[in-house]
């Protein structure tokens, strides 16, 4: 054993009285000295910017509205504050789209009047019910406060004045400081999405800055050290000693990764202990990561130990490895970034309904597909809006569709995403649309929704509910927006007349993105909405009244369900609850796809079945009557039920049928395939799975420092919401199949080493 650790001790010294490892040292010391310096603090929040106020439009509406009422009112109050852009705006037309320059002037407005010392008046907020931080400060006197204490107490008589548009606003500001900065600069996060941002932050740093330059340069110190074993002299002593060849070879190759495993941990334990010690976020979980470069490291170096055995030239070893390097790239490029988001993810169906008119489906990208037996196809029946790159992923969440039979309509909502450009101009709010069928699918633009539009439902007798953040609402419209004709034009009018609310008083507002679902048969809904479930029971002349609320445990986004019998709860942590449907309580608990998050959501028309979709493609049924779940498909993207029967889609767009009572498959929707989808499925993905895929490494990395499986298209910019479209990260099978290749790798070294003639 001791002339394996000598070879090994020897190889790792000839790595690092290379030059260009102090060099690697140098720059990694450099980066960490240069990051530093980097920390936070929090300022209590004084001010408001443009993503403190949901939807502007509407806001402006609101406040005109109270500016037209007689007696007084907060609106009234910030109107006669406010400066001239703000006075403006009110006083202009309603318009249901505003400019950049126009938040702006809003924002300012806004902020001009919580400077001043006479915004309160008794008689205005008698009717606002006043949250307890604003008690305290309304006791202290408003005439006492001063500077930031009376911004922050006038933000407070806003936020409760208007909860469905600043009701969010956080409490504290988030500052970023640097010594260099002159100022702190204010980060547009929220303190509990402080920690995941650095860690989502940190995934991307080491990624770029450890797997590909620090790695790279780990290739070049260590790529001389096979081809300098077999110079004369040197691999004469070697084999002059009692020792296996093949264990000579692994033991030089043990000893290249051992001075890359020093490297990588110098940097990733300095990094941990300046994020903990600066940020205050001591995640352990980055000192997982070190092994995991390792490991990607010894890839790339196994390649290196062959092409130096067989060429005994470093050069060369390099040159193999760069172009190694390459075609793992390539072969994962063309299947991630060509052929899957350019021809297979745009046809991907992620919602399905039954119609009188046969199976329609939305794909991806935001198309509406109707099936045609004569050419086995899924034919574009209907284009919705889309936001960014089309190819890709809609840009905008399709909330439904739901099939109205009284008027042969489909209705749906379209809700710009986190990042959506109508959201970075202060809109944020959902479209309305419908598709009316009269002898093929119209498109017609509804009416403006309520604010917050996030859910629209159907009960048993076809009333169309909306469930917003103000509550919920019942559609009394015809699916059409008003429009009055101007010099030939139709100009759309603003309003939502065609939205009657209908409650609750209690547990609003609900803030994105919180789950809805309705039980058809009573009408009855359950709501979640940050951590607590509410259930709303219909009355006949209060609208809808919270019957029961509970505080759940666990937090993050939700899907939720609900039967007769049962109440459905699944988080983003996989977990399925079954709670009593009338007092709440848990019954039952499962995680039948570990820590992937839900997609969907369904329960049967009867309620004897619930069916939920995860991002990584299991399906998951459970039979109300019989007490037992199972999983009955593994690579599904929509579910739909239409009385005792399932339909499902897989990613090869094909639908089955299933019927609920036996489990049989009634009937398949299968469109062939085109030139495109046979060379996917027959030349890229085969190759794909046999390559090795030290690039996907990233995604344990992501997994490890972040805790999360899946990845969604918006990134950072994402609100949140289960029903975006993501893609569930596979974090075994790169290990696997990167594992297998070493080992092929080094035994094929191995073998021609024992059959050369040394």
């Amino acid at each position: 054993m001791r002339p394996y650790l000598t070879v090994i001790y020897d190889s790792f010294h000839e790595a690092f009285v290379s030059r260009v490892l102090y060099i690697l040292l140098l720059a990694l010391t450099l980066v960490l000295l240069a990051i530093a310096p980097l920390g936070y603090e929090t300022k209590r929040m004084v001010t408001l910017h443009r993503m403190s106020i949901r939807d502007v439009p509407s806001f402006v509406n609101e406040l005109r509205r109270q500016d037209n009422a007689a007696g007084e009112n907060p609106g009234k109050r910030i109107v006669s504050l406010a400066g001239g852009p703000l006075k403006e705006l009110v006083n202009a037309k309603e318009d249901a789209r505003f400019t950049g320059g126009q938040v702006n002037d809003v924002v300012d407005g806004l902020n001009d009047v919580l400077t001043k010392k006479d915004f309160y008046s008794e008689v205005a907020w008698k009717d606002v019910r006043l949250g307890e931080e604003t008690k305290v400060l309304l006791k202290q006197g408003p005439d006492k406060l001063t500077g930031d204490d009376l911004s922050y107490f006038n933000r407070l008589l806003m936020r409760d004045a208007y909860p469905v548009y600043l009701g969010n606003v956080p409490a504290e500001q988030l500052y970023l400081t640097y010594p260099l900065l002159w100022e702190p600069l204010p980060l547009p996060i929220t303190q509990d999405m402080f920690a995941m941002t650095v860690k989502y932050m940190l995934t991307g740093f080491i990624d770029v800055f450890v797997g590909m330059f620090a790695i790279f340069v780990a290739i070049l110190v260590t790529a001389p050290i096979m081809p300098r074993t077999f110079e004369p002299g040197a691999i004469d002593l070697l084999l002059s000693k009692p020792i296996s060849r093949s264990l000579l070879i692994l033991a030089k190759y043990l000893g290249g990764c051992a001075f890359v495993l020093l490297s990588v941990t110098y940097f990733l334990v300095g990094l941990w202990l300046i994020v903990g010690w600066r940020f205050d976020i001591w995640s352990n979980s980055l000192l997982l990561c070190i092994p995991v470069f390792l490991f990607q490291f010894a890839i790339y170096y196994c390649v290196s130990v062959l092409a130096g055995v067989m060429w005994r030239n470093s050069i060369v070893s390099i040159v193999v490895t760069v172009l190694f390097f390459y075609a793992c790239f390539g072969i994962g490029f063309l299947k991630t970034s060509v052929f899957e988001p350019f021809i297979i993810n745009p046809t991907r169906l992620v919602r399905l309904v039954e119609t009188d008119e046969g199976l329609v489906g939305v794909t991806q990208v935001g198309q509406f597909v109707q099936w045609n037996e004569s050419q086995d196809a899924w034919e574009v029946v209907l284009q919705s809006e889309r936001r960014g790159p089309e190819n890709f992923a809609m840009q905008s969440i399709l909330i439904g569709p739901i099939y109205h039979a009284p008027s042969k309509s489909m209705m749906y909502l379209q809700q710009p995403t986190g990042g959506g450009p109508r959201r970075r101009m202060g809109g944020g709010g959902a479209s309305f649309l419908t598709a009316k069928w009269s002898g093929n699918w119209v498109p017609e633009e509804g009416p403006g929704p309520p604010t917050g539009a996030s859910w629209i439902l159907q009960d048993a007798k076809d009333n169309v509910l909306v469930v917003s953040s103000a509550g919920v609402f019942l559609y009394e419209g015809d699916g059409t927006q008003k429009k009055a004709n101007f010099l030939g034009f139709d100009i759309p009018l603003g309003g939502n007349n065609a939205f009657k609310r209908l409650g609750p008083n209690e547990g609003v507002p609900y803030f994105p993105p919180f789950a809805a679902a309705i039980d058809p048969a009573s009408g009855r809904l359950l709501i979640e909405n940050q951590g607590s479930l509410y259930l709303l029971q219909r009355d006949p002349k209060k609208g809808y009244v919270v019957a029961t609320e509970v505080k759940r445990e666990g937090e993050g986004g939700t899907v939720v369900g609900l039967t007769g019998k049962l109440a459905v709860v699944a988080d983003e942590q996989g977990h399925i609850e079954l709670r009593d449907a009338q007092t709440l309580e848990v019954q039952k608990s499962f995680r039948p796809a570990g820590d992937t998050p839900p997609s969907a959501l369904e329960t049967s028309p009867d309620g004897k079945f619930i069916a939920v979709l995860f991002h990584d493609g299991a399906l998951w049924l459970y039979d109300v009557e019989a007490g037992e779940g199972s999983r009955i498909d593994s690579d599904s993207s929509a579910i739909a039920f239409d009385e005792d029967k399932l339909a499902f889609a897989d990613n090869k767009t094909r639908v089955r049928v299933r019927s609920l009572s036996t489990g049989e498959t009634l009937e398949t929707y299968w469109p062939a395939s085109d030139w495109w989808r046979f060379s996917y499925d027959w030349v890229i993905q085969p190759i794909y799975y046999v390559f090795p895929k030290p690039g996907e490494l990233n995604n344990l990395l992501k997994y490890l420092v972040t805790d999360e499986s899946t990845s969604s298209f918006q990134g950072p910019q994402s609100t949140g919401d289960l029903r975006e479209v993501r893609m569930a990260d596979n974090i075994v099978m790169p290990v696997v199949h990167n594992l297998i290749f070493i080992c092929v790798m080094l035994g094929i070294t191995c073998f021609y080493v024992s059959r050369l003639d040394l």
